[in-house]
């Protein structure tokens, strides 16, 4: 019988510092507009990877249980990553990448056995600390 998906998500949010105003942001002191752009140190991007829990609040109220599949899972992460920035504008951290849990295959059957949640990745430009607080 196949396991069902773990409903949550991975996000990898990295470090990011300021950039000098440059002229054609004159208006950033009133509209909150910050020039960004990652945090380079050694060559290496400087990340950290959230594991996220989710729920289903109509579920939670009452209403039938959904599965949760990639294709839920993909639109949940992204919508995270967006709430996660606006969440975090004090921190130097902003949303980079989010990762759904990969399936673990039964190479005999083709059933799912179990579901591994993603690592941070990227290792050849990136230093991730795994499940971190911000």
């Amino acid at each position: 019988m196949p396991v069902p998906m773990p409903s949550a998500v991975v996000l990898i949010v990295c470090k990011t510092v300021l950039l000098p105003a440059d002229q054609h942001d004159a208006n950033s002191k009133w509209t909150g507009y910050e020039n960004r752009t990652w945090a380079i140190e050694n060559s290496m991007m400087q990340c950290r990877r959230l594991e996220v829990p989710l729920y289903d609040q109509s579920e939670a109220m009452g209403a039938a249980a959904q599965p949760f599949n990639q294709q839920r899972c993909q639109r949940a992460s992204l919508m995270l990553g967006v709430e996660w920035d606006q969440a975090h504008k004090s921190s130097s951290y902003r949303f980079w990448r989010v990762a759904c849990p990969v399936p673990i295959v039964d190479t005999r059957t083709g059933e799912v056995i179990a579901w591994k949640m993603p690592e941070c990745g990227h290792r050849d430009t990136v230093i991730c600390e795994v499940d971190s607080a911000i």
